[in-house]
């Protein structure tokens, strides 16, 4: 037998309508707070990717239609190979590879100033069970990087997978300071811990 459905009753709009939004405004932390709250968690957010192959053009542009800062990169069997961030774009990076291997600008590929995988700082999850958002700005501060990746191990696949990611721009969103100035200043990253709690 048919499910039967029936129509909603109609609403009839009033004169003076608005529109809902939602707040622009990252959710405020303090550095004692559990690290999941500043994480970028993938299993529930689509990953931005990019393949190694595109040029930093392509990348340019899909970081600004996602308003976002860094993308992982990628090959064409979705492995990650690196991640790519604006810095990587705007610095002096391409210029430099773009006189040394004699190539136009728009010749620049991700794959040539990206991060690689070897020099990217992972996490696994389950480290993050007890961290506090301290933690992680003391982590990116040791390692003197702006971005990390979360993984988890899958023991099925004998992988790695990247469920997560921090970033110190997001971070710094967050926590209503900028960390992203001190990170690899020992003692400015004092002063500002101290500042925070």
């Amino acid at each position: 037998m048919a499910k039967k459905y029936q129509a909603l009753p109609r609403v009839h709009l009033l004169a003076n309508n608005f529109y809902s939004q939602a707040n622009d405004l990252p959710e405020l932390v303090r550095c004692d707070d559990a690290a999941m709250r500043v994480m970028t968690d993938l299993r529930k957010l689509r990953a931005i990717t990019i393949l190694s192959t595109d040029t930093i053009e392509a990348a340019a542009t899909e970081m600004n239609a996602c308003e976002v800062h860094m993308l992982l990169v990628r090959n064409d069997e979705h492995q990650i190979k690196g991640i790519i961030t604006s810095e990587d774009l705007i610095g002096e990076k391409p210029i430099k590879i773009a006189q040394e291997r004699k190539i136009h600008h728009d010749k620049v590929l991700v794959g040539m100033v990206m991060t690689p995988q070897d020099d990217m700082l992972a996490l696994d999850i389950e480290s993050l069970a007890h961290a506090k958002v301290g933690d992680i700005v003391e982590t990116l501060h040791e390692m003197r990087k702006h971005h990390a990746i979360v993984v988890e191990y899958s023991a099925e696949k004998e992988q790695h997978i990247v469920c997560g990611l921090f970033s110190a721009t997001q971070i710094s969103r967050q926590l209503g300071k900028d960390i992203t100035s001190v990170l690899g200043k020992a003692h400015d990253l004092a002063q500002l811990l101290q500042d925070l709690h």
